[in-house]
């Protein structure tokens, strides 16, 4: 590390993390370093407008090393008037989107980047109009154009694919059924993807915008209504982060509260999205299987928290339910679901022709994974050994006997087959953390919070690390939140994984992926 210390003009130690302020001609040369030297991995990049604090815009490229539990975030300084920044994107493609959304988002231009159309923002949303800047504006005649979408100020323009026998099939943004939208357009040759391009943020709802205008503490509310299958996930990374800038150091019965549900959490999303694969094939017994048991395990969600989705147990400082009290109603939701469980898998793997769809189907090479930054149960699958209950402990995790499980084959068997394991894996979890009593209130006191202070928040949910980057102002109110979906990061998977598959497999393999389309829209 004392090649990128040795150039930094400012460093800053906060808990487990290291913020190295850098030069501009030495931020590429640093981002690089701990990729290709260390293998370190881009775990988020983001930006921020902090000209009303010291008069400059800051990069932020946040790193973690395997093996550590450390994150290197390396900052760059941009004065308002050189809102250019050198891309890593050629040399780290992890970054590639992460780059066009702050052009969006900020107006900073990655010089170099080979892919400059716009990411977040659509058509008909004004040119030169960022919207997370702290002075953005709208004019009232940009703002009618937008809302009707009539005019493409910036119009996008596809990749074309050319050759004998290439034809295009554009899919959605509108598809049947409830599902999001977004926009698929393949390149095949006869029923084979030859390539495939998707458009996706339609959906965007500015919540990183909205946070903004929030209290530290409202914004927990905000967080655990980002997504529905990770709400628990989101909240529980909000409220880290906003501890650890407060200096709150939760009880230990508030950390295996929150630990007990997030397995919950991981458990119904893990036995219904096992399920859900079941649609692609056409096994509807094995679909039908995997949503009675999923809504088993929400009903004890609801009974447990009063919510199926989890949310209103999380505050800043601790949560508001002991759930321990109904360790009872756990233990004997979980022996049935367990029973059914294992019904439910003997199903699956005896049932050749679902099997069958599966194996050799959309495969993703670790080598392509560790380039584009995949993440959670896709990249282990794919053979990536990286689980942030494990990278870096938090609540009651380092007092837990668990693996990460991975698989080497990268296809969509591989993503089920962790799913399964994983889910073995957090009724292990689950049990051990009700064999034990744990000491201390349900929330901690409230510290003052101090002005123009941030700190980072994670959580491990069923899809893979979810992260919070959260900044205090002087007045006690969000400065800047950055969030960063797993989906965000597995979205770019796809194109690669069904190049050389058949068409009608594409549901199949994008189920397998799960992606959060609005999760990727903040």
């Amino acid at each position: 590390m004392e090649r990128v210390l040795n150039k930094a003009i400012k460093i800053k130690e906060h808990l487990n993390e290291q913020y190295i302020e850098i030069k501009k001609d030495d931020f590429k040369d640093a981002c690089v370093y701990l990729y290709e030297e260390k293998h370190a991995i881009l775990r988020l990049m983001f930006a921020t407008d902090e000209r009303q604090i010291d008069g400059v815009f800051r990069i932020y490229a946040v790193f973690s090393i395997p093996g550590i539990d450390r994150f290197f975030i390396i900052v760059l300084p941009l004065k308002e008037d050189d809102t250019t920044f050198p891309s890593i994107t050629p040399d780290i493609p992890t970054a590639h989107w992460y780059e066009r959304e702050i052009k969006d988002m900020f107006g900073l231009t990655p010089k170099g980047h080979s892919d400059l159309r716009r990411l977040v923002l659509h058509d008909s949303f004004p040119t030169n109009s960022h919207p997370l800047r702290k002075d953005w504006n709208i004019t009232e005649s940009d703002l009618k154009e937008w809302g009707e979408g009539i005019k493409q100020k910036e119009p996008y323009k596809f990749m074309e694919v050319e050759g004998d026998g290439v034809y295009e099939i554009p899919v959605g943004p509108v598809h049947a059924g409830i599902i999001e939208p977004g926009h698929f357009r393949f390149s095949a040759v006869g029923e084979t993807i030859f390539f495939l391009e998707p458009r996706l943020f339609y959906t965007h709802k500015g919540t990183e915008k909205h946070f903004e205008s929030m209290r530290l503490f409202d914004g927990v509310r905000l967080a655990e209504r980002v997504s529905g299958t990770s709400s628990f996930s989101h909240s529980a990374a909000y409220c880290m982060a906003v501890e650890r800038i407060a200096g709150i150091e939760i009880t230990e019965k508030a950390k295996a509260i929150r630990t007990l549900l997030l397995e919950l959490e991981r458990l119904y999303n893990h036995i219904g999205d096992i399920g859900n694969m079941c649609a692609g094939t056409a096994l509807q017994v094995g679909y039908a299987n995997g949503a009675i048991i999923k809504e088993k395990l929400m009903q004890l969600n609801e009974r447990l928290t009063g919510s199926r989705y989890l949310r209103g147990v999380n505050v800043i400082g601790g949560v508001t339910k002991d759930v321990f009290l109904q360790s009872n109603d756990i233990l004997s939701t979980i022996d049935t679901v367990t029973r059914e469980y294992k019904e439910f898998m003997k199903l699956l793997l005896g049932s050749v022709s679902h099997i069958d769809r599966l194996e050799n189907t959309g495969m993703l090479s670790k080598e392509i994974a560790q380039k584009l930054g995949i993440t959670g149960v896709a990249a282990r699958a794919s053979g990536i050994n990286d689980d942030i209950r494990k990278a870096h402990p938090h609540l009651l995790y380092d007092m837990l006997e668990f693996e990460a499980h991975t698989m080497a084959r990268g296809d969509v068997l591989a993503r089920m087959m962790v799913r399964a394991e994983e889910t073995e894996c957090s009724i292990s979890i689950i049990n051990t953390l009700l064999e034990s009593n744990y000491a201390g209130a349900l929330a901690a006191g409230i510290n003052d919070i101090p002005a123009y202070s941030s700190s980072l928040g994670y959580a491990e949910t069923p899809r893979g690390p979810v992260f919070y980057w959260v900044m205090s102002d002087k007045d006690g109110k969000l400065f800047r939140v950055k969030l960063r979906s797993p989906s965000y990061c597995n979205g770019p998977a796809v194109p690669f994984a069904v190049h050389g598959n058949i068409v009608p497999d594409f549901p199949l393999c994008n189920k397998s992926f799960n992606l959060s389309y609005s999760g990727c829209d903040m």
